[in-house]
């Protein structure tokens, strides 16, 4: 179930693009000017779609050189499984996640939006600690630091005539899969790190 999930999210992402295309095909005609903002910066809060037990805070640095191509940078802070910190005597100390990549795309313009497309490439950086606290049980823990890489296709809207603006971002990982391999038990690892995220964006040149 979840590889079908899957696959049909290129394609409803393929459908958007037509979509935004066709809305930006027919307000060329219109009287208003898209509103083309070469540098902004777009802090945010968001969520994993694994259940929502994720805590993301994340920022999206964004120059547009020309009209339709764009440069971005995508930082984000995660606190990975928020609710969950003493379960059968087992303590979660910290358990986060540094995401850092760099994108390169085009940007789309309606009327009032602009829909920026991206292919990502980063790293992400993780950090977890537990431990074993029970008087049964001689006090004890683990702890990993993990540095492992990290790419995907991003989607970026801003609603807004202003340099004040409303922002959203969807991030599809193809890490592990496809890139790692194309077993079917790697498409665990891709749902869980889905993420939707909603900010407010400043225009800054």
């Amino acid at each position: 179930m979840n590889f079908l999930k899957y696959l049909l999210l290129p394609f409803i992402l393929l459908v958007s693009v037509q979509g935004f295309s066709q809305k930006v095909a027919a307000t060329t005609d219109s009287k208003h000017t898209p509103v083309v903002r070469p540098l902004t910066i777009e802090p945010g809060i968001g969520i994993h779609t694994n259940f929502g037990v994720d805590l993301l805070l994340t920022n999206l640095i964004q120059w547009n050189p020309d009209k339709h191509l764009s440069v971005a940078s995508h930082s984000s802070f995660n606190i990975n499984n928020i609710t969950q910190r003493n379960f059968n005597h087992i303590k979660t100390n910290y358990n986060y996640s540094i995401n850092q990549k760099f994108g390169v795309g085009t940007s789309l313009y309606a009327k009032r939006s602009t829909h920026t497309f991206l292919l990502m490439v980063g790293a992400k950086y993780t950090s977890f600690k537990e431990t074993l606290d029970s008087e049964d049980f001689d006090k004890t823990g683990i702890a990993i630091d993990a540095l492992s890489p990290d790419y995907g296709l991003m989607y970026s809207l801003k609603r807004g005539w202003k340099k004040c603006f409303f922002t959203f971002r969807f991030y599809l990982p193809l890490y592990p899969w496809p890139a790692k391999g194309f077993d079917p038990l790697y498409l665990d690892g891709n749902m869980n790190n889905i993420s939707l995220e909603l900010g407010i964006g400043f225009q800054i040149k």
